[in-house]
């Protein structure tokens, strides 16, 4: 049976300076458990740890310092991470498979950091407001997804993965943009998008039977001015596709190995493109 433990933490004054904030800590040892976790107002702060498996955490903070950090040690867990107002932070560590993560962050600060060492994991990031920072880390097998939006102002993206048959997919709409993606291994497949102006999307993977800009004509899109674009690709039985819209653009497109294919689209004026294709 499913239990449920809920949690809410509010800031309440007290007779002393600086003693206003909240602080939580929670620890599931079990399976098939539940959790919430809600922080109003002031410093906040929460730490979860999930130990077994089928366990289930939602934690929201709201206003001022935040913070989280969630650690699930057992497989197919679900954590949801809600931040909404100021510096905000989350990391999000999981070590089995089968776990799904998802952080969401509105406004000011912002920073996500979320790591699954297994297989058959989701990491998903949303961040809409101001300073924003992405870093996804998948190192397990098989058949992981991770999935970042950045909804305005600084923006930066990194997700690295390491396997087969994984999938990374960026969203970047508005203001600095900038975006890192590193895949290692085979039959992985990315896609990634961004709006505005002055964006970069660095891109390299390293294996066999690898897309770069969708299995199924999902590109990697870069709309607006002055946009780069730089994708390495080593291994054999690569794609690449990648299509531009504006004006001042540059697409660099760099492939070692047999078999492989690179389709490139510029729509404007005064743009670039560069392929480079060789054996090893």
């Amino acid at each position: 049976m499913k239990k449920l433990l809920f949690i809410s933490v509010f800031s309440m004054s007290v007779g002393f300076a600086g003693a206003q904030g909240n602080i939580s800590n929670l620890t599931q040892s079990g399976s098939e458990n539940a959790s919430e976790v809600t922080q109003v107002g002031a410093t906040n702060a929460s730490s979860v740890l999930q130990q077994d498996d089928l366990n289930s955490t939602v934690v929201s903070q709201a206003g001022q310092s935040n913070g989280s950090e969630a650690q699930s040690v057992g497989g197919d867990n679900n954590l949801a991470i809600t931040q909404v107002g100021s510096l905000n932070s989350s990391v999000t560590l999981a070590g089995e498979n089968g776990n799904t993560s998802l952080v969401s962050q509105d406004g000011a600060g912002n920073n996500v950091r979320q790591e699954l060492n297994a297989e058959g994991g989701n990491a998903l990031a949303i961040q809409e407001g101001d300073n924003n920072k992405i870093i996804q880390n998948q190192a397990g097998v098989a058949s992981n997804t991770t999935y970042s939006q950045q909804l305005g102002s600084n923006n930066i993206s990194t997700q690295v993965q390491e396997g087969e048959n994984n999938a990374v997919y960026v969203d970047q709409i508005g203001d600095g943009g900038a975006s890192f993606i590193d895949q290692v291994g085979t039959s992985n497949n990315l896609a990634a998008r961004q709006e505005g102006l002055s964006n970069t999307l660095n891109v390299a993977q390293n294996g066999s039977n690898n897309f770069a800009g969708g299995e199924n004509d999902v590109l990697l899109d870069q709309f607006g001015d002055n946009n780069n674009i730089v994708l390495i690709q080593n291994g054999s039985q690569n794609a690449a596709a990648v299509i531009q819209s504006g004006n001042t653009n540059e697409a660099v497109n760099t492939q070692t190995g047999l078999g492989n294919n690179s389709r490139i689209q510029q729509l404007g004026s005064r743009n670039s493109a560069s392929v480079t294709q060789s054996e090893n």
